[in-house]
């Protein structure tokens, strides 16, 4: 019977051929775990950025419709409203006002769009997980403004999406009809989003 006595070069040779063997090194796995968190910061980054870009352009939307609706007050010397309506023709107190808005030349001052009435604007649905009232529970549903420019009701709109109130927006229309961007209320208390 023979026995096998492993010799020294005989586990030197096996030692050497499991260093061959493929596989990932200490060098390697830090080079990964660094590239992958770069990558998770990038994302997170990304989509943050994303959501502050609509966030800006649908603030940059409103703020620029209401600044038509007033001067078309001004310019017709007649009621011009600005609406919610999910749409793009009538006003709804049903629709949200993150499905879109309207503003049109209220002529006989019902507050409802008529056949001779003409459609000045037309803003589409917002992007995204945002939401947007005006007013502090959301009640109102029309901005008009008179032939001096001058709005009714004045109150807030709010702009809120997946972020929180943090990173809520504010168009805050004065009886003046002027609206300003803010970060806060009129008041100066933080935003709240419902």
């Amino acid at each position: 019977m023979l026995h096998f006595q492993p010799t020294s070069t005989s586990i030197h040779a096996r030692f050497r051929d499991y260093l061959k063997q493929p596989g990932f090194s200490l060098h390697d796995l830090m080079i990964t775990l660094c590239v992958t968190s770069v990558l998770g910061v990038f994302a997170i980054s990304t989509t943050g950025l994303v959501q502050e870009t609509r966030m800006t352009a649908a603030v940059n939307q409103l703020m620029g419709t209401l600044s038509l609706a007033r001067s078309e007050a001004i310019k017709r010397s007649a009621m011009v409203v600005l609406c919610k309506s999910n749409d793009g023709a009538t006003c709804s107190d049903e629709a949200a006002w993150k499905s879109g808005w309207i503003v049109f030349a209220d002529e006989d001052n019902n507050h409802e769009v008529n056949t001779n009435e003409p459609l000045i604007s037309v803003q589409q649905a917002l992007e995204g997980n945002m939401s947007l009232r005006y007013g502090e529970t959301g009640t109102y549903s029309y901005v008009r403004y008179n032939a001096t420019g001058e709005a009714w009701p004045g109150a807030t709109f709010t702009f809120c999406d997946g972020r929180g109130a943090e990173k809520a927006k504010a168009v805050i229309v004065f009886w003046s009809g002027r609206p300003r961007v803010s970060t806060k209320t009129s008041e100066g208390k933080p935003l709240q989003c419902i």
